[in-house]
């Protein structure tokens, strides 16, 4: 018989339109995360727009080279959206980070243990205020 685990918190903060929602597997509280990782329609539309407004004065001495700004838009806009899509991977309330398991295990135990081994000090200074 499985034993029921208890999530950590049990009101979190509710998300209007999140990307993902899901369970954190180490302590069962329900997650989301705002930011989806992956380029839209709408932002392909709003590259090809940086692109003519960048290129309109650099036309007549790039010529043709002014499709290399529509890349640069691109990649740098995968390259903040996806890094903060990795800091909002991380639980909040265990320390589980399922990027960090998929690619270490026994980094995944560490980095865990050293998020607890930092916030308990501060849950029992807490909690001997009271």
């Amino acid at each position: 018989m499985m034993k029921k685990r208890t999530p950590l918190e049990s009101r979190p903060y509710r998300y209007k339109k999140a990307a993902y929602r899901f369970f954190c597997p180490l302590c069962a509280t329900e997650r989301a995360i705002a930011t989806n990782p992956h380029v839209t329609k709408k932002n392909h539309l709003q590259f090809l727009l940086g692109t003519v407004l960048i290129s309109m004065p650099l036309l007549e001495q790039m010529q043709g080279f002014v499709v290399v700004f529509y890349f640069m838009f691109w990649g740098t806009f995968e390259a903040i959206v996806r890094s903060k899509f990795r800091k909002e991977v991380p639980c909040p309330h265990c320390g589980f980070d399922a990027a960090w398991y998929k690619r270490d295990v026994k980094e995944t135990r560490v980095r865990v243990k050293n998020f607890w081994n930092e916030k308990l000090p501060k849950m029992n200074s807490a909690q001997s205020e009271v």
